[in-house]
């Protein structure tokens, strides 16, 4: 189930970076809730804050 949960969210991500602003809200809401998986589910908060800071800088870019 999590190996579902992280492949989905990832296609999710790849489609949103590809189809989406940096700033729209969906993609930065969607970068949150993948980074709250890694963090919670997965137990990597260096891969979590990594994605995070990622969309961040990248919407302020």
């Amino acid at each position: 189930v999590v190996e579902d949960s992280q492949k989905a969210y990832q296609e999710a991500f790849d489609i949103a970076k590809s189809k989406m602003q940096s700033t729209h809200p969906i993609r930065l809401g969607l970068a949150l809730n993948f980074s709250v998986f890694y963090y919670e589910i997965i137990n990597s908060p260096a891969r979590a804050c990594h994605l995070a800071k990622q969309a961040f800088d990248d919407a302020i870019a």
